[in-house]
């Protein structure tokens, strides 16, 4: 058994059913092999999550990297983040998730926080360069007249992290693709030149 399945079965029962409530023999159960093949890689839980954590932010990073890279529109981005929850859909194409499952990155963040205070900096270390990246994206539309002229790219790029995040949080109403969409059409309209 290679350590990246461990990893990646580990991190779906994480975010599917939290940490608290995921043992080392469920995670071994998942994958069909016994919980001393996973103390060949892991001495314990508390380690295969620090290193899912590791793997997750990288995984996550490198999809904000490509997503904001220059071959999407802003408006493109903001269609993928906010309508197609393209971060849910990466995560259940990662971790081999049905797609009725509900996959809430934010939650399952704060309940690593909770748990584990010095988790909370890398986390907030993450947000920050995402944050960044995407403010230097938005500032590059500024540039070339996509977007007024005047927005503040970071607060802009901060702003709609916090929507993107906090979806989920709204509860079921604000979930259903029609109002995403409403979301996603008034950002922009506030955006747009």
């Amino acid at each position: 058994m290679a350590k990246e399945s461990i990893i990646i079965a580990a991190l779906g029962l994480f975010l599917r059913r939290g940490y608290k409530s995921v043992s080392l023999i469920d995670v071994a159960n998942e994958l069909g092999i016994t919980k001393g093949g996973i103390y060949h890689y892991f001495s314990s839980k508390d380690e295969l999550l620090r290193t899912a954590l590791n793997f997750f932010f990288q995984r996550f990073e490198a999809k904000y990297t490509d997503l904001l890279s220059d071959k999407y529109s802003i408006q493109e981005v903001l269609h993928s983040l906010m309508v197609d929850d393209a971060f849910e859909r990466y995560s259940k194409e990662l971790f081999g998730l049905e797609r009725e499952c509900s996959v809430d990155h934010m939650h399952f963040m704060i309940e690593m926080m909770l748990l584990f205070p010095d988790i909370q900096e890398k986390v907030q270390q993450s947000q920050v360069l995402i944050c960044e990246a995407f403010a230097k994206r938005i500032q590059a539309a500024v540039e070339k007249g996509e977007l007024k002229s005047n927005l503040d790219s970071y607060a802009l790029a901060a702003n709609i992290m916090a929507m993107v995040n906090g979806q989920k949080s709204l509860g079921s109403h604000f979930r259903y693709p029609e109002m995403r969409k409403r979301m996603m059409d008034n950002m922009w309209a506030l955006m747009n030149t």
